[in-house]
């Protein structure tokens, strides 16, 4: 292992004087308190503290050891550059008199607690309130970072009261917002790049590139896993937990954007009952497809021929834009999938799979604002199918407006638009989460909270599992999670430790992720 030279190492204040008192006659005095001995000690001081300074601007200069604007230096020299923050996004409705105009940049908040300071958000375009007394805005948060992430409900304050605005409140969480990368994640991506370089689309590459994404804590890629000349790429969160759905979409978009192609709903198939074409819904381009309760039977929505739209054959995402008037019931409400005429059966999700693709919604899985709704299919090219939505009549209070559909391969385009390179079909997933569920019989010392010790264990096991994420080795090993039990502060001891009914390793694939589900301990 490398060392420091002598001249830096060897460099104490006692050292020094030692060295400077040597150097002069014998025939002086020497001794301490002499006018020497006095006149040199502040000189042997400083030097000390210059061979000091100068260790920390050599320990400054590894990007293992240094931190900072220094760590941005040295990445710098790699083409590498700090991850901004990002602003969080999403959508407000306000309500008022009809006609009322809420301009662009109107500021809307969190009401106060008195702990948490209150989160402010700008809209970023003009709204008119309509006939129904609503008007709906995009909003983005004042001040970068995941502060702006704030759950439905949440934003209920203006700023400055505006004439013919009673209230405003956002139907759905908004999202997207990031903190500034921090020292850890960058360093990552710097040992990654420097460790692994680039050599025209290699495995490596598609490291670095999703890693480029602000939000991606982990990368796992495996080459032609769905055949030549596909990628396959797995993706966790900077929690080391499978990626949303929105990281998802930004990676995929960056390195290989997939095929994407929209028809709005009111140009589908309309049929049965209480089925009917909107164009009051303020927060929708356009009109969408109103869903009302009909005794006299279900309404539908069906897209016919959805092949003549797909591209190419493979698993594909139908994302339904759709919302509800209110997301209090629970019964079930409607029902949205892939039909395969050729089989006459639900299509799958996957090839050879057994899992159909079609899913079914209550109201209370929904939200007052528009969203998507996903379900995966897969085309083998040849058969012919459809999507049908349908409103049940299980729920007779909700209505349901239905925007458009996207259908999104799940597999890039092989024309090079993105990072990869040409000829590249690249897939980017979540990792699939693999739970990890633990019990035991603690003993804890006296004198110690048992609540206490019962969550700081609960800690020390979920730091251990977050470690393995995405590593060369990431089973998870009984004995670890024993140890990090025993690590614990105020614990004696445990028995009866249990790690998914069992007594053994849990293995994790190379796309799969480790995530800690039930912890009970008696």
């Amino acid at each position: 292992m490398a060392t420091l030279p002598d001249y830096l190492t060897d460099q104490t204040e006692e050292e020094i004087k030692r060295r400077m008192l040597d150097a002069l006659p014998d025939d002086l005095d020497k001794s301490e308190g002499s006018y020497i001995w006095d006149a040199l000690s502040p000189a042997a001081i400083e030097l000390a503290l210059a061979a000091l300074w100068v260790q920390e601007v050599l320990r400054r200069g590894f990007a293992t050891t240094t931190f900072g604007s220094y760590l941005d230096l040295r990445c710098d020299e790699h083409g590498l550059t700090r991850l901004p923050a990002v602003k969080a996004t999403g959508q407000v409705i306000f309500l008022g008199t009809a006609g009322t105009v809420v301009p662009k940049g109107t500021y809307v908040s969190t009401a106060s607690d008195g702990i948490s300071p209150i989160i402010l958000f700008e809209t970023i375009e003009d709204a008119t309130i309509n006939d129904a007394g609503t008007a709906f805005a995009n909003i983005a948060a004042v001040e970068a970072g995941v502060s702006g992430n704030v759950p439905a409900g949440a934003i209920t304050m203006l700023s400055s009261p505006i004439s013919g605005v009673s209230s405003v409140t956002n139907p759905t969480a908004t999202t997207g917002g990031l903190d500034t990368e921090d020292d850890a994640s960058l360093l990552t991506r710097y040992l990654q790049r420097v460790r692994s370089p680039s050599a025209s689309g290699n495995k490596a590459d598609y490291v670095n590139w999703a890693m480029e994404v602000h939000g991606v804590g982990g990368v796992s890629v495996v080459p032609a896993r769905d055949g030549p000349g596909t990628v396959s790429i797995s993706i966790i969160n900077t929690t080391k937990v499978p990626a949303e759905p929105e990281l998802v979409k930004a990676v995929q978009d960056y390195i290989a954007p997939p095929w994407v192609n929209e028809i709005e709903a009111e140009d589908m198939t309309l049929g049965g009952y209480g089925v009917s074409i909107d164009d009051t819904q303020a927060d929708d381009i356009g009109s969408s497809v109103k869903m009302i309760y009909d005794a006299s039977g279900a309404g539908t929505i069906t897209h016919t021929n959805t092949m003549g739209i797909l591209k190419k054959p493979g698993i594909w995402q139908a994302r339904t834009r759709i919302k509800v008037n209110s997301a209090d019931e629970t019964s079930d409400l409607i029902q949205i999938g892939v039909w395969n005429f050729s089989t006459n059966s639900w299509a799958k999700t996957h090839p050879n799979g057994i899992v159909d693709a079609v899913i079914t919604c209550k109201a209370s899985d929904l939200s007052t604002g528009f969203e998507d709704k996903i379900v995966e299919f897969y085309w083998d090219g040849q058969d012919q199918i459809e999507l049908r939505i349908t409103r049940l009549t299980s729920d007779a209070a909700t209505v349901v407006w239905v925007d458009r559909i996207i259908y999104r391969s799940t597999f890039s385009k092989d024309t090079g638009e993105g990072k990869a390179p040409v000829g590249a079909r690249v897939t980017v997933e979540p990792a699939i989460a693999v739970l990890i569920n633990v019990s035991a019989t603690l003993s804890i010392m006296p004198g110690y909270d048992a609540n206490s010790v019962k969550s700081a264990v609960h800690d020390n096991i979920a730091a251990y599992i977050r470690s393995l994420a995405f590593t060369s080795d990431n089973d998870v090993r009984y004995v670890r999670i024993g140890q990090a039990i025993l690590d614990t502060p105020g614990i004696m001891d445990y028995q009866n430790l249990m790690v998914n009914g069992d007594v053994a390793n849990i293995a994790i694939d190379s796309q799969e992720v480790a995530v800690l589900g039930s912890v009970n301990f008696s």
